[in-house]
């Protein structure tokens, strides 16, 4: 069971929805939250979660955390924007979320609902591209026109971003994924979300923003990255270590 608490109701006109929930490189929770803290979005309203099973405890002393996803919203923007912490891998608490997400749009008249993740990078990509995929075939050339590739062939959208869709189509909601390609899924991933922001600014609407900090994080990955290839390539020629 979920339980939700509204703390306002927001007064859009046929708003767009961004949901979004922590994923491989955690691309979505990095872009999402870039999104609410540089529009400064506002909170609106809260889906309180019956996990995690357990409480931590520091010297003796237990502190209780239950997980809980927000709603915000932008008025100028005219968007609604779902996020959260954790993305539940149970099937049923999955559902529960998706389910009250799309209520949620269907209760503020939603337009569209847009989800963002990753995805596997091709092994014939020069670059790191930005794929789409659509519940209504009608929405195909629409995310097109924004230079989005469209997901070829056959293939399964797994977790959040794909049921998403999936129950929105059951609802008669029109829905697109926009998924950004990375090389490693246990890195995090500016970049990839800094390419996700650069499409999501036009299909949103919303006016461009100052991105230099996901810049700088990607510099800081690249290093780390590079620091681990250079150890990696130590410990494999037997070299030793350099004494500093």
């Amino acid at each position: 069971m979920l339980g939700i608490k509204i703390h306002n109701h927001p007064k859009l006109e046929s708003p767009n929805m961004l949901a979004a929930l922590p994923d491989m490189g955690n691309v979505a929770g990095i872009g999402v939250s870039y999104i609410i803290k540089k529009l400064n979005a506002k909170l609106f309203a809260e889906i309180y979660a019956y996990w995690p099973p357990y409480v931590s405890y520091t010297n003796g002393v237990v502190d209780y955390n239950q997980s809980s996803y927000k709603f915000y919203y932008l008025e100028n923007e005219n968007l609604l924007i779902f996020n959260g912490e954790f993305n539940p891998t149970d099937p049923r608490r999955l559902y529960e979320i998706c389910y009250e997400v799309v209520q949620m749009a269907e209760r503020m008249k939603v337009k569209r609902l847009y989800s963002i993740g990753a995805a596997f990078r091709q092994e014939s990509s020069t670059k790191l591209n930005v794929f789409g995929a659509v519940n209504n075939e009608h929405l195909l050339e629409y995310i097109r026109n924004f230079g989005i590739s469209i997901l070829e062939g056959k293939g399964e959208i797994i977790g959040f971003n794909g049921l998403l869709l999936g129950i929105a189509k059951e609802r008669h909601l029109d829905a697109a994924c926009i998924l950004g390609e990375i090389d490693n899924p246990n890195i995090v991933q500016p970049k990839t979300a800094q390419n996700i922001l650069a499409v999501l600014v036009n299909i949103l609407g919303i006016q461009p923003f100052n991105m230099s900090e996901l810049d700088e994080e990607e510099e800081k990955k690249k290093l780390m990255e590079d620091q681990m290839s250079h150890l990696e390539h130590t410990t494999e020629s037997g070299d030793p270590p350099g004494i500093a």
